[in-house]
């Protein structure tokens, strides 16, 4: 791993703060996909949908995998909203579950840095 590779502190926070917070006791369904994400199903990416507004996270966008493969990509811009507005990742959500049930899940998040100092 290079230096440009490696993770930064704000990103390393970020990471343990959604472990702890946001992923705690669901399962990462990772089998075989980019080995850096987590990736869940979808009552556990609903969970996670929940602490997200909870703790007032930005999603930038989610990503849905059929049979492993890509499905579909929505993200906040698209619903003319910001990152933090549940409105949107609620409604990206339920437009997937209404594809195609048993897919799985994942969302770049934003952790604010005042969340993150809060927690310390």
């Amino acid at each position: 791993m290079t230096a440009i590779d490696q993770p930064d502190d704000a990103s390393i926070r970020q990471q343990s703060f959604l472990v702890r917070h946001v992923f705690y006791d669901l399962e990462n369904q990772n089998s075989g996909l980019d080995p850096d994400k987590n990736y869940f199903s979808e009552n556990d990416f609903a969970s996670i949908l929940l602490r997200a507004e909870h703790f007032g996270l930005g999603l930038f966008n989610i990503e849905a995998y059929l049979d492993g493969k890509l499905y579909g990509t929505e993200n906040h811009e698209t619903y003319r909203k910001k990152s933090t507005q549940p409105q949107w990742y609620k409604s990206a959500f339920g437009k997937f579950k209404r594809a195609h049930k048993g897919m799985l899940y994942r969302a770049d998040f934003k952790v604010s840095q005042r969340l993150l100092d809060r927690q310390e």
